[in-house]
């Protein structure tokens, strides 16, 4: 077993050297309707020059939507593709399933609200099942609340280009870009859109930004996002209704998801089916899984005066022994955490993320 111990670290650490990386570069997946060239399912671009050599495969108002992904400088943009005259909507959906994580999002000439709503179902499933991606929407039929949706609140919105004014949801592949590509260091808010010249604001922005929209601003004679915010409006659990839950911003959500990406495949990787579920190789591996932490720490993703740690989830154990009929009553907090249960591992971390800096609150005394 010995021989399989080091390689959790190993993970854990080309993980941790790779983070920024990874967060600063994400991936864009967007669908879209074409009957142009029917011979694939799904095209894979690096840049913008490899879309170009594919021009002749789609419309030119689809490809024009998919070079707005690559203004956000996102790590790849995947188009799915899927019939505009007789296809299946679920069908893009099933391709996607078996793609790595990434921002999706729909491109449609005339935005069908079914779409919307089958993109936000699929999303929520997916991320049930560990699979964090994630999506922006344009006028869902429900409020998703959820932190992997982002519903964009704009009505309208104005192109630099000669596509002039357009629905709000022809801002998704771009909006999408700039998500992808943003870096976890400093966040999505105020980043500007750049090939968009004005957008058509809410009669009342901060009341659609409660309600958990994401809302573009005209500012400076730029579009921004207004505040980097996903769809999730539910206070933080043991809270009261109102109260700001840390999770609704995407900043957060993104290195949560990455985090929990990166312990799932390390665990997977050096772990899974390798050591015996005894105290011993738990507690190795949350001693990788905090190395991992303090990493993390260095890259100013985790508050380093913060103690950002993992540990045995000692009262979870303790109920899994009583529900099998185990009295554990007398038994010390210590003596629980030596007793393994089958082949499951009961973990609990505690960490706190980085925000951007964002809000200034500063007052001046003006003395004579």
């Amino acid at each position: 077993m010995s021989i399989n111990l080091p390689q959790i670290n190993i993970i854990f650490k080309q993980l941790a050297s790779s983070f920024i990386e990874r967060s600063e570069r994400g991936n864009v997946i967007l669908i879209v309707k074409d009957d142009t060239d029917k011979t694939f399912t799904s095209k894979v671009y690096n840049q913008q020059t490899d879309l170009d050599a594919d021009k002749a495969l789609y419309t030119a108002d689809n490809y024009a939507y998919i070079s707005d992904c690559f203004l956000g400088k996102p790590n790849k943009v995947t188009v799915v593709r899927v019939d505009a005259t007789d296809g299946v909507f679920t069908d893009a959906l099933n391709v996607v399933q078996g793609l790595e994580t990434g921002w999706i999002g729909i491109y449609e000439g005339t935005s069908t609200q079914a779409d919307q709503d089958a993109l936000v179902t699929f999303v929520k499933g997916q991320r049930a099942n560990k699979k964090n991606f994630k999506c922006a929407v344009f006028a869902p039929t429900t409020p998703p609340n959820d932190k992997g949706v982002v519903v964009l609140g704009n009505t309208n919105i104005t192109f630099k280009d000669s596509r002039v004014t357009q629905t709000g949801d022809k801002a998704i592949p771009t909006l999408i870009g700039y998500l992808a590509g943003a870096n976890v260091m400093k966040g999505t808010t105020y980043t500007v859109l750049s090939n968009l010249a004005s957008v058509t604001e809410p009669a009342d922005v901060q009341t659609a930004i409660n309600a958990g929209q994401l809302i573009l601003i005209n500012e400076d004679a730029e579009v921004k996002i207004g505040v980097g915010i996903n769809s999730l409006t539910d206070a933080p659990e043991g809270s009261p209704t109102g109260t700001e839950n840390d999770e609704s911003y995407i900043e957060i959500v993104e290195a949560e998801d990455m985090i929990q990406d990166d312990i799932r495949a390390a665990f997977k990787s050096g772990y899974l089916g390798v050591l015996k579920n005894n105290l011993d190789n738990q507690m190795l591996f949350l001693s990788a899984v905090n190395r991992y932490f303090d990493s993390l720490e260095t890259a100013n993703i985790l508050d380093d005066q913060y103690d950002n740690k993992a540990e045995i989830d000692v009262p979870k154990q303790r109920q899994v022994w009583e529900n099998a009929g185990t009295d554990t009553s007398k038994l010390t907090d210590a003596q629980i955490r030596g007793m393994t249960y089958k082949r499951d591992i009961y973990l609990a971390g505690d960490v706190k993320i980085l925000f951007a800096m964002e809000n200034l609150y500063f007052g001046i005394t003006m003395h004579n």
